[in-house]
């Protein structure tokens, strides 16, 4: 069934500082910026930026949200599954999607967002040439398509399996590339 996506979430931009974000030592935050983040989500919070965010609860993230980068060539979402951070701000160029009825998953709710058929839709309301975006107004009023609970929560899952397999495929990448590294400087030895 479809649904208006303000009809099924709360929508709220990413924190707006002014000017650039700059390291705070000692801050109550942990600043989310796009060069944190790849596209599975996957982040680690000890290199987020701290800072000072006045009224702190009204900005953090929290479990279950859905994180959605509004700015860029590849508009993303992702889960916000960090339960042990309480403190990550999402900076501007992020929208933060939170489901208003637990009949709406979140998992699947950002994997419906990153399939073709919904980022067809975002394209067609962006704006901007050089740096596409797309305002809240816009991803307020786009259509999703929500099935039962059942179905959902099995979307959710084989989509997180498949992002553990991407990311242990990179570490294996990752490893065998050491391990060529190394075989080669022995070699020279």
């Amino acid at each position: 069934m479809q649904h208006l996506i303000s009809d099924i979430t709360e929508v709220r931009m990413g924190y707006h500082f002014r000017g650039r974000v700059q390291e705070e030592p000692g801050g109550n935050a942990l600043v989310l910026q796009i060069r944190d983040v790849d596209e599975d989500g996957r982040f680690d919070p000890e290199a987020l930026t701290p800072m000072e965010i006045p009224n702190l609860s009204n900005h953090a993230l929290s479990a279950g949200d859905v994180v959605f980068l509004a700015r860029g060539a590849r508009r993303y979402a992702f889960l916000f599954d960090a339960v042990d951070h309480d403190n990550i701000v999402p900076a501007g160029y992020f929208m933060v999607l939170r489901a208003k009825d637990v009949r709406v998953r979140s998992g699947y709710l950002a994997w419906a967002i990153n399939q073709d058929r919904f980022q067809a839709l975002i394209d067609s309301v962006s704006s901007g040439t050089a740096v596409p975006q797309i305002t809240k107004g816009n991803l307020t009023e786009l259509s999703i398509d929500v099935p039962d609970v059942e179905t959902q929560d099995r979307i959710a899952a084989i989509d997180a399996l498949m992002n553990r397999e991407r990311t242990l495929m990179q570490k294996l990448r990752d490893r065998r590339s050491a391990l060529l590294r190394a075989a080669a400087r022995g070699a020279d030895d």
